[in-house]
C-alpha cells in the first residue's frame, strides 16, 4: 500500500433551505442594500423581481443564494436556498450569515451535505464495493491520456446518494498549486434529502478493497477481473450469473480492506463534525433528528 493515511476529513460543500416569509423580504432587501457596495461581505446580485424572486452571492461570491416564492409555491417547497463550501469561509463570514442571514427564515434544514475523505494513497487501485441490500451503481470515469484514472463518479447525480473520487493532487497542480507528497485523493459522499441524516453510516453500504488478483488460477478469470478493475462501468454489462460468479471470486481471495479505516476515522470524528453543524446554527434548529 503506498500509504493508508486518511488526512482529513470535512464537509465539502453544504445546501441550506429554508422560509423566507412576505413580511421579511423586506429584510433581505436591506442586508442586500446595505452591503452591496460595502467593502467587506460584498454582495451581488445577478437577477431581482421584488417579493418574488432574488438571485445573487454573498460573501464576495463565497455564499449563494436564490430566494424564489413562486417556485418555491408550485413544488411546495422552502423558498430560500443558499450554497456554499464550509471550508471557504472564515470565523468571521461565519458568523455574519449566522447574524444576518439565518435568523431571516423559518423552518430551515441541509437538503444536501458533501462529506470529503482526503487520503494519502492512490483510491484508483480499490474497488468500490456495494454490500447488504444496495444495488450496483451506475459510473462514469475520466481518464488522463496515459490512461490513468483521474475521477469515477459512482451513482447519479439527480439520487439521493453519489458518489465519486479524484485525484486531488492533479487537481490541484492543474490550478497552478504545488503538492508536497506522492499521492492525495479525496473520495466524497454527495447526499440528499433523507441521507443527510445519515453521513455517518455511509460505510454500511459500501466496502473498500484492493483484491489480490494473482490468487485466481484460471488466466481467462484473472484477466477479466483485472479488466473490471480498470473499467467498473462494465460490471453492468454482465449477466446476473455472470456478475455473481466474479463478485464471489473478489468475496473468497484475500484482499487489502480499507473500509474498517475509514470507518474507524468518521466515528472519531463524528462528535467534532455535529458541533460543526450545531455551530452553524447556535443549536437552534435539529438538523439531524437520527444522529
Amino acid at each position: 500500500m503506498e500509504g493508508g493515511n486518511i488526512i482529513n476529513i470535512t464537509f465539502d460543500r453544504m445546501t441550506v433551505m429554508g422560509d423566507l416569509s412576505d413580511n421579511r423580504v423586506s429584510l433581505l432587501n436591506q442586508l442586500i442594500k446595505k452591503y452591496s457596495i460595502a467593502r467587506e461581505n460584498k454582495i451581488h446580485v445577478s437577477d431581482t423581481r421584488y417579493h418574488s424572486y432574488i438571485r445573487g452571492k454573498f460573501l464576495d461570491d463565497l455564499v449563494y443564494f436564490e430566494y424564489d416564492r413562486l417556485k418555491a409555491k408550485s413544488f411546495n417547497t422552502r423558498n430560500f436556498r443558499i450554497e456554499f463550501n464550509p471550508n471557504n469561509l472564515n470565523s468571521e463570514q461565519i458568523e455574519w450569515l449566522q447574524k444576518n442571514v439565518i435568523p431571516m427564515l423559518t423552518d430551515v434544514g441541509i437538503t444536501r451535505l458533501d462529506l470529503a475523505f482526503d487520503v494519502d494513497f492512490k483510491l484508483s487501485n480499490y474497488q468500490f464495493i456495494n454490500i447488504g441490500n444496495a444495488r450496483e451503481k451506475s459510473t462514469v470515469e475520466f481518464r488522463n491520456p496515459s490512461q490513468q484514472l483521474e475521477t469515477l463518479y459512482i451513482g447519479k447525480r439527480e439520487s439521493d446518494k453519489m458518489i465519486r473520487l479524484y485525484d486531488k493532487k492533479v487537481e490541484q497542480m492543474k490550478k497552478g498549486n504545488e503538492v508536497d507528497q506522492p499521492y492525495w485523493w479525496r473520495l466524497e459522499f454527495e447526499l440528499k434529502r433523507e441521507t443527510v441524516d445519515e453521513f455517518a453510516d455511509v460505510f454500511e453500504t459500501l466496502q473498500i478493497k484492493k483484491p489480490d488478483l494473482k490468487e485466481i488460477e484460471k488466466i481467462q478469470d484473472r484477466a477479466m477481473l483485472y479488466y473490471l478493475r480498470d473499467h467498473p462501468e462494465e460490471w453492468a454489462e454482465l449477466g446476473n450469473s455472470t456478475k455473481s460468479k466474479y463478485r464471489k471470486m473478489l468475496r473468497e481471495i484475500k484482499n487489502e480492506n480499507m473500509t474498517p479505516l475509514f470507518k474507524k476515522e468518521l466515528k472519531k470524528k463524528k462528535a467534532e463534525l455535529l458541533e460543526q453543524l450545531d455551530g452553524w446554527f447556535k443549536n437552534q434548529y435539529r438538523i439531524f433528528e437520527n444522529c
